[in-house]
């Protein structure tokens, strides 16, 4: 039997008890002192009632820490129980008497209600255009999800809706409210014909039978329920009843018993007290006749400033008195802002900097604890990372998106794989991630997945992976471990059905059988992510029947969408006194520092206009609660938390890249703060923005020189291309870094097919269709053309991108080809020759690859070389640009052996599109004697180069010459010419 409360306790008070604890103290240790002092030892055998799980594991440490005080080490602790809220994200499940559980069918999980949603959208006709569009389908539900929440949590019946009159509003509400017979009619038949309940609509009659059997049968034992606002109507029955209970109590979060009269009627939606201020009614009960809890009713300056900055804005009137009032008692209200930091950063990084900042001082601080409270989620991630610079892990209640947790994201790239298996960007995500398996030999695994990583760089391989496979058997680069590799994501992909009537669940079984053999599947589904994503999962695989109609090359996007909505939040290894929460769960909780961030209109107070299927009129006209009574939750949340001791507000001046308004809380602060001149005494602005740009500041800052790296001896190349030598003469560091270094610039997975590689495709084009005996027709042209493209990754997007430059191309090919076979005869196409530097030592070797050489009826060599836009300038050529006049050298010293040493008569750049009609406007030659002093200039000057560079003192410059500096160098990073280019202020520094 269970113990009576001590006598002349808080319970020895006639029915209805009801109590508040005042903003600012601290509830949950004052409740559990009250309750120690009430029920003595008939404590263990209370039932108490929290708004939510947070505040029931927050409860549990209060009660003990009080015993702890009086010298008791270990007592028993009351049944606590969880009530959910109105504003949960997730809504949590009441758990209920066993008879009443037995009562009502069992609930469908939030993810097989959201499918079912989804697919009742979708087989709407006419939605989205006609066209499957699951994602859509899927966010919609999301949204219908919520509106059937808001039905049955207020108790409101859905049929209502048939009644709305609409004629006079605008027709897509005509529309909505057709479309809205998912809610009215499709899915309350569907729950009837699976024998279940929603879970909105199942707590909400668990309360209210609970509510019933209280007040039918009241229980001898203490019952209590703390902390909650009673906004849904089961909640304040269950109120009512606890209230009325021969051993019963209510205490209420924060009720503001100082307001006068005339502020409490004039009590809005929007207002912090308008949810305890309906519940106090409810109850039939003055605000004076709320009883303060023990160690409550003294109240604060810090409550009494927000109770006045946050007054009804139709008791305003006479706020200048009230004001006057105030600072007559409390000059320039020193006790009121005597612990309150108002700060406003920048944006929202330099926020988060400054929050961080904030932990690492209470981390510093022995014993001190800290909670940064915000609704926006961005927010809170961003602090979260900004603290592992210091190796601190935050305990943040939203959790990681599951999406983007290490699991999430594999199962995502593994999705997006199975539908292309042929990206190679995401193939290279998927080797990369830290979950694919690299076998028993790690370091060897590593090897392969390099191997295959160079392999795929450049433009979209032909035939996916079979085609790289086959560039790397052609290459001998096709080693057993890379071959094994590929065989498991071959195997993988096996998994994935390929039939495009495949169903969903089939699809879902393959991707999860090929996420299991890429990652393995112990690791897969270990550590908090891994627990989570298989939870969801399962939750997925039961309903996944329920998902028809999708194309299999639409699953990847599909999938995305189902798992959204999941989060992971860690359970271990967070720091014991930092923690994030949000406005629902940071209820009740205290702590040493409370940092309120956010603060910004739309963000916390939540924007208003937000219910896609409903106008504000109609609904009022089904009773729903106004958008407004969100707003007077939050606020109650943030006037219950701004009166804490220590309390910082931050806010972004700056948000999503444009100016933001403060919330409308921080501004009315302000003005009454800046009306009492005691602005400054609260705004740290300054002070933090300044510590946060200090943590990013060295002592001392170290100009950057540019490099100057030296030859040497022997550090000079032995051979370079004559398209290098342009290279060596504008940037000789990136000859150095090439040559010397032996470093590449690693290509873009997947790239996009460009002017390079159209400049390549039809090189080859070119040099098939020269060396064929017949004159090439712009057909054979365009036959060769289709033939070569998919080994270059010409897609057909591509190909109607360039068909105007292509076409006009082979028009001058044709015509170009035949003319030079009157003159002459096609020597060489795409041919390599190669010339050593007579009195060079070490040797030093010109290489080149010419486009085509003809050899012309006098004996002499004509070279050309194709460009596909841009031809060089005769400045260029002149000072920059040597390559056919270094060809021609090459070719007069024999280096192209098959046509062995001979004169050359000209030399031509090519245009190959984007013609115009002058042929002198599209091609630069040089011709007898002036190509002939040409080739003697460009030999000259390249030994006198080369022997330059044979200097050990010689530097490799970084563009040395500022006047013809190119933006876009292939080293410019590893030369750091940012940094130094700066430092010099464009002047190009020393030579």
């Amino acid at each position: 039997m269970a113990k009576s409360p001590r006598t002349g306790s808080l319970f020895d008070a006639p029915a209805p008890r009801v109590f508040s604890i005042d903003p600012g103290r601290p509830f949950l240790s004052d409740l559990a002192e009250g309750l120690i002092d009430a029920l003595g030892d008939a404590l263990p055998h209370a039932e108490i009632f929290f708004p939510t799980r947070r505040a029931v594991r927050a409860a549990g440490d209060a009660l003990l820490d009080a015993y702890q005080r009086r010298g008791v080490n270990a007592a028993l602790l009351p049944r606590f129980r969880t009530i959910g809220d109105i504003d949960a994200d997730e809504l949590i499940a009441f758990a209920g008497d066993a008879d009443d559980e037995i009562d009502f069918a069992p609930a469908l999980s939030q993810t097989e209600r959201m499918v079912t949603l989804a697919r009742l959208v979708a087989a709407r006709k006419g939605v989205f255009a006609g066209q499957e569009n699951w994602p859509a389908a899927i966010a919609a539900a999301r949204e219908l999800g919520k509106l059937l929440d808001a039905f049955y949590t207020e108790e409101i019946d859905p049929a209502g809706l048939r009644q709305l009159d609409v004629a006079d509003a605008a027709g897509h509400w005509a529309k909505s409210l057709e479309f809205l017979t998912i809610v009215t009619d499709v899915w309350p038949a569907h729950l009837r014909e699976i024998g279940r309940m929603d879970a909105a609509d199942r707590r909400a009659k668990l309360i209210s039978a609970t509510a019933r059997r209280l007040m039918a049968s009241p229980p001898a034992h203490p019952v209590i329920i703390a902390g909650t606002t009673a906004s849904a109507p089961a909640v304040a029955r269950l109120v009512r009843a606890i209230s009325a209970a021969p051993v019963g109590a209510v205490v209420l979060p924060g009720l503001d018993r100082s307001m006068d009269r005339r502020a409490w009627d004039a009590i809005d939606d929007a207002h912090p007290q308008s949810g305890l201020k309906a519940l106090v009614d409810a109850l039939t009960l003055p605000p004076d006749g709320i009883t303060p809890w023990p160690k409550s009713g003294e109240g604060s300056a810090r409550a009494q400033l927000l109770t006045l900055a946050l007054r009804p804005a139709e008791a305003t009137d006479d706020w200048l008195s009230l004001v006057g009032a105030m600072t007559a008692d409390d000059k320039g209200l020193a006790a009121a802002v005597q612990g309150l930091s108002l700060i406003e950063a920048d944006n929202e990084e330099s926020e988060a900097a400054v929050i961080a900042a904030l932990f690492r001082e209470t981390a510093e601080t022995p014993d001190k604890t800290a909670i940064l409270v915000t609704p926006d989620r961005h927010l809170s991630r961003r602090v979260a990372l900004k603290m592992r610079r210091w190796n601190i892990v935050i305990d943040d209640s939203a959790g990681v998106p599951f999406a983007n947790s290490a699991c999430g994201v594999f199962l995502r790239l593994v999705a997006l794989y199975l539908e292309d298996p042929g990206d190679p960007a995401v193939l290279l995500a998927l080797l990369r991630h830290p979950l694919f398996d690299l076998g028993p030999d790690r370091q060897v695994g590593a090897r392969a997945i390099d191997a295959l990583d160079h392999a795929l760089r450049g433009t979209r391989p032909a035939r996916g992976l079979a085609g790289v496979e086959a560039n790397l058997t052609a290459s001998n680069r096709l080693t057993p471990e890379v071959q094994a590799v590929i065989s498991t994501l071959n195997a993988a992909a096996a998994d994935f059905p390929s039939n495009p009537a495949a169903s969903f669940a089939e699809l879902f079984d393959g991707h999860i059988a090929a996420a299991e053999r890429l990652a393995g599947e112990e690791a897969l589904w270990s550590g908090d992510d891994g627990d989570a994503g298989a939870a969801l999962l399962a939750d997925l695989a039961a309903c996944a029947d329920d998902i028809t109609l999708i194309n299999g090359r639409r699953y990847a996007d599909v999938f995305a969408s189902l798992i959204a909505g999941a989060a992971v939040r860690p359970r271990h290894d967070t720091h014991p006194r930092l923690a994030i929460l949000g406005p629902l769960e940071a209820r009740l909780i205290s702590a040493d520092h409370i940092i309120l961030g956010g603060l910004n209109e739309g963000e916390w107070p939540a924007d208003t206009a937000g219910d896609p299927f409903l106008s504000r009129t109609m609904r009022k006209g089904l009773n729903l609660t106004s958008p407004e009574r969100r707003i007077g939750l939050s606020a109650h949340d943030f006037a219950a938390l701004a009166a804490q001791p220590r309390v910082t507000l931050t806010r972004a001046r700056r948000a999503g890249g444009k100016p933001s308004n403060a919330s409308r809380w921080i501004v009315r602060l302000k003005n009454i703060l800046t009306g009492a001149d005691a602005i400054g005494a609260a705004d740290h602005s300054a002070k933090w923005l300044s510590i946060i740009n200090e943590l990013d500041n060295p002592d001392t800052v170290q100009a950057t020189m540019r490099p100057r790296p030296k030859a040497g001896p022997g550090r000079r190349p032995d051979n370079v291309s004559v398209t290098r030598v342009e290279k060596w003469l504008r940037d000789p560091y990136s000859i150095y870094a090439l040559y010397l270094l032996r470093l590449r610039k690693l290509e873009e997975p997947g790239a996009s097919f460009g002017a390079r590689e159209m400049g390549s495709l039809l090189h080859k084009v070119f040099e098939r269709a020269a060396l064929e005996t017949h004159f090439p027709t712009p057909e054979r042209l365009r036959a060769l053309y289709d033939f070569l493209a998919p080994e270059y990754g010409l897609s057909a997007a591509d190909r109607r991108f360039w068909s105007a430059a292509v076409v006009e191309s082979f028009a001058w090919f044709a015509d170009f080809d035949a003319e030079r076979r009157q003159q002459g005869q096609i020597a060489l196409a795409e041919a390599a020759g190669a010339w050593t530097l007579p009195d060079i030592d070490p040797p030093f070797t010109l290489t080149a690859k010419a486009d085509r050489i003809d050899i012309i009826k006098d004996g002499r060599a004509a070279i050309f070389d194709y460009k596909l836009n841009r031809v060089p300038s005769e400045k260029q050529i002149k000072y920059f640009s040597p390559q056919l006049s270094l060809t021609g050298a090459i070719v007069e010293a024999g280096g192209f052996r098959t046509i062995g040493a001979r004169r050359v008569a000209s030399y031509a750049y090519c245009r190959l599109a984007n013609r115009k009609e002058k042929e002198s406007e599209n091609a630069l030659v040089q011709a007898g004697d002036d190509a002939a002093a040409a080739i003697a200039e460009a030999a000259d000057g390249l030994m006198a180069l080369v022997r330059s560079f044979d200097d050990p003192q010689a530097v490799y410059h970084s563009q040395p010459r500022p006047e013809f500096t190119d933006d876009f160098g292939e080293y410019d990073q590893l030369a750091r010419r940012k940094e130094w280019g700066a430092a010099e202020d464009g002047d190009g520094g020393d030579e």
